[in-house]
């Protein structure tokens, strides 16, 4: 059985068990702030240098920041990137503080439902 969502905490046991079998990477995020953009830019590196779609998890996103935020719109400005990394519907905070900014369309536009 294919299983193409596996939660990026899983992966590497997932990509041992059947890498044919993971197509995209999970990464759930609490808070998207300057201290977490090295990480999350890194992860996004990691797991498309793979072949991975990376799906970054905005629902329980507390706490967001400017730099949060320009990752996301980089992310959206990177033609290298932006077709293989999108984002669940992000929280109350992460809209406000976009719309906030005039960067409600670039974190709009990377929304995938799911």
């Amino acid at each position: 059985m294919k299983n193409d969502l596996v939660w990026h905490e899983d992966i590497e046991q997932a990509l041992e068990h059947d890498p044919t079998a993971v197509q995209e990477c999970v990464v759930h995020l609490e808070d998207l702030t300057i201290g977490r953009c090295a990480e999350l830019a890194e992860t996004i590196r990691q797991n498309t240098a793979m072949g991975l779609s990376v799906l970054i998890d905005l629902r329980d996103c507390h706490e967001v920041d400017t730099a949060g935020l320009q990752l996301l719109v980089c992310i959206q400005n990177d033609p290298s990137v932006n077709l293989r990394v999108h984002w669940l519907a992000p929280s109350e905070a992460v809209v406000q503080k976009a719309a906030r900014l005039g960067l409600g369309s670039w974190v709009n536009a990377g929304v995938v439902e799911r």
